[in-house]
């Protein structure tokens, strides 16, 4: 049987730029949530990681329910997306325990890549962790923007070096970033906070 037109795709505008995101038609499964370019504040087409993709007009209510979501988030809100409702099927089990836990981690809270390889109970891994963070199919949906480098600056966000997205995601939940560094008050766990 054909797939063939089983992946559908709609883009929107967001407080960042175009916000685009694909989805198994058939199961209403997430597939990718794609970002905009920095620069342009468009999509890049040429990151939709399936081909036979067909554009959406009138999107069910699950879509619209998820385009919303992704809004709120994006403003600052607290949303907290059902993980089952996204297509983990083709990562490794180590990227869907860093993504699991990665959506443990509270609104308005931060934690460095080590501390989350600790939390997966692979605490020497802090850097396939912080790879698998950057190349997250499902930003926003999964709060990747609230884990940051060891000496708690921000860092890049979804595969990009530049922060501007992540600062302006962790400001909006509330968030104080002082000279670069997250404030003590706002790291997670509540050890970290020394």
């Amino acid at each position: 049987m054909s797939n063939l037109g089983i992946h559908k795709y709609i883009s929107f505008n967001s407080l960042i730029g175009e916000i685009g995101i694909v989805w198994n038609s058939k199961t209403d499964i997430l597939e990718q949530v794609l970002l905009p370019e920095l620069k342009t504040r468009k999509q890049n087409y040429g990151r939709i990681r399936f081909s036979g993709v067909i554009t959406e007009t009138n999107p069910n209510e699950f879509i619209y329910k998820t385009m919303s979501d992704i809004k709120d988030i994006i403003l600052g809100k607290k949303v907290k997306y059902d993980i089952n409702k996204l297509d983990f099927s083709d990562l490794t089990e180590f990227q869907q325990d860093v993504l699991r836990q990665q959506n443990k981690i509270p609104y308005g809270k931060v934690t460095s890549y080590k501390k989350l390889a600790e939390l997966i109970g692979k605490p020497r891994s802090a850097r396939p962790v912080a790879n698998v963070l950057s190349n997250n199919y499902y930003p926003l949906v999964i709060p990747c923007h609230r884990t940051v480098r060891s000496d708690w600056t921000v860092g890049g966000y979804a595969g990009n070096t530049d922060g501007q997205y992540k600062e302006f995601l962790l400001e909006n939940e509330g968030i104080t970033i002082s000279d670069g560094i997250i404030s003590k008050e706002y790291r997670y766990p509540k050890e970290l906070q020394k």
